[in-house]
């Protein structure tokens, strides 16, 4: 198994950002630790075959912050390493936010956010009505729900009894230029609102790996049977650099624009 401890996984994300020059870090940063559990845990796939039928489906809808999923999909050899080398240059085919590619497994293109929901809601009905048992996961920002198109899509899953969808909020405080709470519901209200869509509800600390491993356990093993599962994850924007870490001015802001230095070890 390529190594996917979160602290690996967060430098080797710095270190692309800030190579490249690359915005979007601090939203990358957020959601390290619940993409190396889902991966090095949970998710099934088919390490020579990124279009194998028999893989989960991750669709990841806060697909600006999506520099983390780069580096583990590089890790797990999906992603060539010749993408990372040029990110965000011209001719590379990774962008900035993800693009649909189905050899990286890269299962839709993601940014234009109250999207990557509708989307996994779609393809868990679609695997329903194949008789096929695979998981879906859709990893959803916490500003991104304000979108009317998020809670249309919840009443979908739940009129459905979606049981093969799990949703994970990066509830990370921050939308683009603002904080959730000066823009819509603050996070504890939004919790509360989440959960009275399903019985199989997690509010817990995003950055604790046994607690997302503990959360993410009975949806993997069938145990959430008859209802889709929403994990609430409290996550730190720009999490690993103190200075971005909460910071309003850090959502599209490289940190080598503030004078950051990459340690010898990043690299």
């Amino acid at each position: 198994m390529p190594n996917l401890n979160a602290e690996h996984i967060r430098k080797h994300t710095i270190a692309l950002s800030c190579k490249s020059k690359a915005g979007h870090l601090a939203p990358s940063l957020s959601c390290v630790e619940v993409l190396s559990v889902l991966f090095r845990d949970f998710l099934t796939y088919d390490a020579t075959d990124p279009r194998s039928e028999s893989r989960d489906r991750l669709i990841f809808s806060k697909g600006h912050g999506a520099y983390a999923y780069y580096v583990i999909l590089n890790r797990l050899g999906f992603l060539p390493d010749y993408e990372l080398e040029h990110f965000y240059a011209e001719g590379a085919s990774i962008k900035g936010c993800l693009t649909r590619n189905p050899d990286y497994m890269i299962e839709a293109s993601t940014g234009s956010l109250g999207h990557g929901l509708p989307i996994a809601v779609g393809i868990a009905k679609a695997l329903k009505l194949r008789g096929m048992n695979n998981k879906v996961v859709c990893i959803v920002g916490d500003g991104e729900m304000q979108e009317g198109s998020n809670f249309e899509a919840l009443g979908l899953a739940y009129r459905m009894k979606l049981d093969n969808l799990l949703i994970i909020i990066d509830a990370n405080g921050l939308q683009a230029m603002n904080r959730v709470e000066d823009v819509g519901l603050d996070n504890p209200r939004l919790s509360k609102v989440l959960s009275s869509y399903t019985d199989f509800f997690h509010d817990l600390d995003g950055h604790d790996e046994a607690a997302l491993h503990e959360a993410f356990s009975p949806f993997f093993s069938g145990q959430s049977r008859g209802m889709f599962s929403v994990v609430f994850a409290n996550t730190i924007k720009g999490k690993g650099i103190g200075f971005i870490e909460n910071s309003v001015n850090h959502h599209f802001r490289c940190p080598t624009e503030d004078g950051y230095v990459l340690e010898a070890d990043d690299e």
